[in-house]
């Protein structure tokens, strides 16, 4: 009797091992956020024109691509209200021009990384789509002759074939050392 025990209990053992594991699946229901990822599409190819264009302060393209009712929402230090939620930059596709044309006033060679991996289109299970970018943008400040690398962080979401809102996170430090300088002169 004991053999046949310790017998089934080896022969159930080795059932066990070889059963195919089951993995949970969650549905999208449960979690809207789920969705594909992509780096090859007509999304991302845009935002990478633009991000190409930044060296050339492409006011076409900016129009072309972003909302005139553009959320800009900056996640920089002293940028977050009350509630810790970033404060948007009133004034919509304007502002964000007049920001890009500000830039151009400080600095030379502005340029964007575009590699491959920089930007990807996520397209969540609800329908949502945004861009990400994960890359450096460089300039040689005018002012303090510096040469900076910043990196930066970005995310566009869309409507359509036109980016709605614009989050963007980076470290302002050369930024507002560049704007002092500017100052001084």
């Amino acid at each position: 009797m004991k053999k046949l025990f310790l017998s089934m209990i080896v022969l159930a053992t080795m059932f066990a091992c070889t059963a195919p594991e089951k993995k949970a699946d969650v549905a999208t229901s449960e979690d809207p956020d789920s969705g594909t990822w992509v780096s090859m599409d007509d999304k991302s190819a845009k935002v990478k024109q633009v991000l190409d264009g930044a060296g050339k302060l492409d006011t076409t393209l900016l129009q072309e691509v972003f909302v005139d009712t553009l959320i800009l929402l900056d996640g920089r230090v002293g940028n977050v209200d009350s509630l810790d939620k970033i404060i948007a930059t009133p004034g919509g596709r304007a502002t964000l021009i007049q920001g890009e044309a500000l830039l151009h006033s400080l600095y030379d060679n502005i340029a964007m990384t575009t590699k491959k991996g920089d930007i990807k289109t996520f397209t969540r299970s609800d329908g949502k789509v945004a861009s990400g970018y994960w890359g450096t943008w460089s300039g040689k400040g005018k002012f303090t002759n510096q040469e900076y690398k910043i990196p930066l962080h970005m995310v566009m979401y869309w409507e359509g074939d036109k980016i709605t809102h614009l989050y963007r996170i980076f470290d302002p430090t050369a930024l507002n050392a560049e704007i002092a300088a500017s100052q001084k002169k």
